[in-house]
């Protein structure tokens, strides 16, 4: 049962459906048949019954060769619950071995008390500079071990975590009348502009950095975010000290964000 789980651009974890059709013993023979029945299909997915949806359940892959035959890459779910439609022998297996990878690292946030508690406590830590600098290097790491290099580190991280440039960031704040440096980077920037960005990002950095899916990682993200604004937090520079507003946490917690792990 020879399956690959990948990650996407976007962080998504996915397999390929060539690979899933013959881990599920199927026959080479029939796989532009079953994949295009796959993607028409009607499954009961975790938000609803529907058919699966493009760029969201599963994506064509870029380097198909050619107009016959066509490489796909399927969610967990999707390929779990393709898995399950299939007449193969092992399909109770291999839908066993993607529902625990979907378990160890789901796409979805559903907290547990205690899980929210520490998102809270996690929430006030990175209104700490110190905390929001360290899990971006975090996450730096972990996508070096994953993509072997650092060469598109930067396009990735604006377009999947960061969500605006630093060319927007500054025409925002000269709209806004707001004072900047041409020296100052994004999350500088970002402070003057949208203080609670800065939480929310350095959320997604640490929980990306631990290997859940940037979708996961952005959705906790966000409720972070809506935790800082409904607690009034605000972000402070902390390099030189805690200042007169830096935000009371939990102080293991912000000595774990305060890592950089190798």
């Amino acid at each position: 049962m020879d399956l690959t789980i990948r990650v996407s651009k976007k962080g998504t974890r996915v397999v390929k459906a060539s690979e899933l059709h013959r881990a599920l013993g199927l026959s080479d023979h029939h796989y532009q048949a079953n994949v295009r029945t796959w993607i028409r299909d009607i499954y009961q997915f975790s938000d609803g019954i529907r058919k699966p949806v493009g760029m969201q359940d599963y994506a064509r892959s870029a380097h198909t060769k050619t107009d016959v035959v066509h490489e796909y890459y399927f969610n967990l779910e999707l390929a779990r619950l393709v898995a399950l439609a299939t007449k193969s022998k092992v399909k109770q297996a291999i839908a066993t071995k993607l529902s625990k990878e979907a378990d160890v690292y789901p796409d979805r946030v559903q907290l547990t008390a205690e899980e929210t508690l520490q998102l809270l406590e996690q929430t006030k830590a990175m209104t700490r500079m110190s905390c929001q600098i360290a899990a971006e290097e975090r996450h730096l790491n972990a996508y070096i071990r994953r993509t072997g290099s650092a060469d598109y580190w930067n396009r990735f991280r604006v377009d999947n975590v960061v969500k605006t440039t630093m060319e927007e960031l500054r025409n925002a704040l000269t709209d806004r009348k707001i004072p900047f440096n041409r020296n100052h980077r994004v999350r500088e920037l970002m402070v003057r502009h949208d203080p609670l960005e800065c939480i929310r990002i350095g959320i997604v950095d640490h929980y990306a950095a631990q290997g859940f899916s940037i979708p996961y990682a952005l959705q906790l993200g966000k409720l972070a975010r809506e935790l800082a604004d409904t607690m009034h937090l605000e972000v402070s520079d902390d390099r030189q000290g805690e200042g007169l507003f830096t935000a009371p946490a939990d102080g293991e917690v912000i000595r774990n964000l305060q890592r950089v792990a190798a």
